[in-house]
């Protein structure tokens, strides 16, 4: 007969507690692909500077795209906690603004 939660739970009290919590599932990576053409004289170079560095064209590559790319990532914009009822009190322009009117009357 196999066992039941209930019977593991009275043959050990802390059977429960010894499961870890559950990991969220990661998200797929999606891949897309590129093709592009090099010279034979780029190709030779790319093969000479992978063996100096003792990795792969391909995994030169990624990293140059990436380290490149890095930059211009979208970063999401701050959330602004702002609520109606919320004295602005650092709020320069708007205070500024009457000023400069009342200057050029004069």
């Amino acid at each position: 007969m196999p066992k039941t939660i209930i019977s593991k739970l009275q043959e050990n009290p802390d059977f429960l507690k010894s499961v870890g919590p559950r990991r969220p599932l990661k998200k797929k990576v999606k891949f897309k692909k590129v093709t592009f053409k090099i010279t034979e004289g780029q190709k030779k170079a790319l093969e000479i500077m992978c063996k100096r560095q003792k990795t792969t064209p391909i995994r030169y590559l990624k990293s140059v795209i990436t380290h490149q790319t890095a930059r211009y990532k979208a970063s999401p914009e701050p959330v602004s906690y702002v609520t109606e009822n919320q004295l602005q009190l650092f709020d320069l322009e708007k205070e500024i603004a009457p000023l400069k009117k009342k200057k050029k009357m004069v």
